[in-house]
């Protein structure tokens, strides 16, 4: 796991207990967040931090309308909100006796029952405030094109039914891999050096006969009159592994060498659109009280969440 946003508040708090003992609380915690998500009932967001060993922790319902909060983009500048109630979704301050495993293989604060020598000292939860969510993903289909920016949801409206399908293939292009239909992947087909050095592969995309098409959108890459799908010699629908010397000697791909003009047929498109998709979800605590800890905005942190996508 790894840390996403920095941290936007720290609160410190110094109170005195009825024995005269002081306690301090800060609630700084990395804000590198874990899920468990093996209960039917509910999901746990939770953050650790160890010397002195604490969690901070979210438990809400597990529902099809919170399902989404790790797999979904919520609308531009909507995030969802969950009211916190003591019940329903619970916000948890805790201290324990000793350091909490938090690893791939072993997450102890998920285990139906927790380890013997785990002792919870202090235990602090809010019955009031709310936790407000919102999910971004990046680049829905993991080309190396941000989804932004392949014309997904233009109207901003959270309705994704009008995103852009350059190919009409039926899959969106922010969802799509082969952007163009022509069997070579987008993410075979754009500027991944960044040669521009402005983190947009739309600015200075490969374009290899200079007609003002990206060669990601261009059906027919090297402008030699043969469709680039149409150049698979071998027919296992990749256009990429066919190679012959162009012009220059240089060992090419058909596709992409305007010398090498046969045209092979159309050998079909692979339907394998498999992808891997991160998800962002950020959670915001606020109007919150521990009992010793009050106060109005707390950045929980983020939960990174992958998927694997098959269409």
């Amino acid at each position: 796991m790894r840390k996403v946003l920095v941290v936007l508040i720290t609160l410190f708090f110094m109170s005195s207990c009825d024995d005269g003992d002081i306690i301090t609380v800060d609630l700084d915690f990395d804000q590198d967040l874990s899920l468990c998500d093996n209960d039917i009932d509910t999901y746990l967001i939770y953050d650790l931090r160890n010397d002195p060993s604490e969690s901070l922790s979210l438990l809400i319902q597990r529902n099809t309308a919170n399902d989404l909060l790790f797999s979904e983009p919520t609308p531009v500048d909507t995030p969802t909100t969950l009211t916190i109630d003591g019940n329903t979704n619970r916000f948890i301050y805790r201290t324990y006796n000793r350091d909490i495993s938090d690893t791939s293989t072993n997450q102890e604060l998920c285990s139906t029952v927790i380890p013997a020598d785990l002792v919870i000292i202090e235990n602090y939860e809010s019955t009031s405030g709310t936790a407000e969510v919102t999910v971004t993903v990046d680049d829905d289909d993991n080309d190396g094109i941000p989804s932004a920016l392949e014309g997904a949801d233009p109207n901003g409206d959270g309705d994704f039914s009008d995103s852009l399908d350059s190919d009409l293939d039926g899959i969106f292009d922010y969802l799509d891999q082969d952007d163009d239909n022509d069997n070579v992947l987008t993410i075979d087909e754009i500027d991944s050096e960044d040669t521009d050095g402005d983190d947009d592969p739309t600015t200075n995309p490969l374009d290899t006969d200079g007609d003002t098409i990206p060669d990601y959108l261009d059906t027919d890459d090297d402008e030699d009159g043969i469709l680039t799908i149409n150049e698979d010699e071998n027919g296992d629908m990749s256009p990429a592994n066919d190679l012959a010397n162009n012009a220059l000697g240089d060992l090419v791909p058909h596709y992409l060498n305007t010398i090498e003009t046969i045209d092979y047929g159309n050998p079909g498109n692979t339907q394998n659109n498999q992808y891997t998709r991160t998800v962002n979800s950020v959670f915001i605590i606020k109007n919150f009280d521990l009992d010793i800890l009050s106060g109005d905005e707390i950045n929980l942190g983020t939960l990174i969440t992958t998927i694997i996508i098959q269409q």
